[in-house]
């Protein structure tokens, strides 16, 4: 079941809370829509179905003392329309200013806190919002883990923080739930409560479209808003005072070559960024294991799949199995014009590199197959599979209970 609840947070104490938006959806005052811009021949039978056409925008947040932004799936058509709205509160009237991201818009406003609810009038229509708090202070100074996730069993998300604390230091976690129908928000945020070592956690409610993918590698990637639209809103509503903060997934776990910490490797780093590539984790049929065993957890798995050499578009040599990169970064230090992105940071040139000091593995049976299947296993091959030792070191030193 969900919350029934509307408040913007819902605090199970003052250190685990559990947090929603604001948003604005356009069939509560006007029959205009969002239209995509994918050609329709480019289309899936279910892009219709799954393309965000009715949100306007996900939150409002006050980022600043005196500052309001509004975080959006991309204008489009709307564009023009938006640009012509009034917002009205009780420091005035304001004109927006717009920021066009990939696939990700924002309005900023100079209003102070405490305003009031605010008044939006103008060609699209007219509707009333409020403004969600910053609770930047909540992750002051704290080594941050953040992702996505949808329906993954908790003891996954608890064996990701686990391993996080033991191996990094991490100390807070930030999830956003992409509309859990498995167990609610409560239940999320209690498990992440009873880890050891967690100073704090939110469990942030976004239950957005995610949106229709591109065609293949690299086509038509214009119409997924929904966790663009979330990293953003992380930046500015959560982590800006962070001490540092890991973009990750829940099948995802960073290995270091030196033994450092990857948060202190960017804390330390004169740019205040690391990122690094990864390696797919695989299952094999070796006979031994029993297949039906569920739910799998991280330990289970240690076979890396081995490399698939292949020619890019760019006539350049590169192994199509590899992974594309992941980041840590220190808020406070990235360029407020660059766009948090899912494998880099935008628009900022310290994200055009990455190091070997650090990987991370990628686990293909954590995962509920939402993209693509990639859980049939193969026969164990000994010339190709080879187990990942780093990996299964790393895994001695977690306490995979507490």
């Amino acid at each position: 079941m969900r919350l029934a609840s509307k408040n913007t947070v819902v605090a199970a104490d003052n250190r685990h809370v559990i947090c929603r938006t604001n948003p604005v959806s356009l069939p509560d005052f006007t029959d205009k829509r969002r239209e995509a811009t994918r050609p329709p021949a480019f289309r899936g039978e279910n892009f219709e179905r799954d393309f965000d056409s009715n949100t306007l925008f996900y939150d409002a947040v006050q980022v600043s003392k005196s500052k309001v932004a509004l975080f959006a799936p991309p204008f489009f058509n709307l564009a023009r329309d938006v640009a012509t709205t009034n917002f009205i509160s009780g420091a005035g009237t304001r004109k927006a200013r717009t920021r066009h991201l990939d696939r990700h818009a924002q309005l900023w406003l100079d209003i102070p806190e405490q305003a009031g609810p605010i008044q939006a009038l103008g060609e699209l229509g007219s509707f009333t919002f409020q403004v969600s708090p910053n609770e930047s202070e909540m992750f002051r100074d704290r080594r941050v883990i953040f992702t996505m996730s949808k329906d993954n069993p908790i003891e996954w998300i608890l064996d990701w923080v686990r391993f996080n604390r033991d191996i990094h230091g991490a100390d807070a976690v930030l999830i956003y739930d992409n509309g859990s129908s498995a167990y609610d928000s409560a239940t999320l945020s209690a498990a992440l409560r009873s880890v050891a070592g967690i100073q704090c956690s939110v469990v942030m409610e976004w239950p957005f479209k995610y949106g229709p993918q591109g065609a293949n590698s690299w086509d038509h990637w214009d119409s997924d808003f929904c966790q663009l639209g979330a990293w953003e809103h992380a930046r500015w509503r959560f982590l800006q005072n962070a001490r540092s903060a890991m973009n990750s997934d829940t099948d995802e776990l960073v290995l270091s070559k030196t033994g450092q910490s990857v948060f202190e490797a960017a804390e330390q780093s004169w740019t205040g960024l690391v990122r690094y590539r990864g390696r797919w984790i695989i299952g094999v049929d070796d006979g031994i294991r029993d297949m039906h065993k569920a739910p799998y957890r991280h330990a289970d798995f240690s076979i890396l799949m081995p490399p698939k050499y292949e020619f890019s578009r760019l006539v350049m040599r590169r192994d199509a199995n590899e992974c594309l990169p992941k980041w840590t970064v220190v808020p406070a230090r990235c360029p407020t014009h660059a766009q948090w992105h899912v494998h880099s940071i935008f628009s900022w040139w310290a994200s055009y590199f990455c190091t070997r000091d650090f990987s991370f593995r990628h686990f293909r049976e954590i995962g509920s197959n939402w993209k693509y299947q990639r859980t049939n296993r193969v026969p164990f091959d000994p010339s190709i599979h080879t187990a990942d030792q780093a990996l299964m070191d790393a895994f001695q030193r977690v306490d995979w209970e507490n």
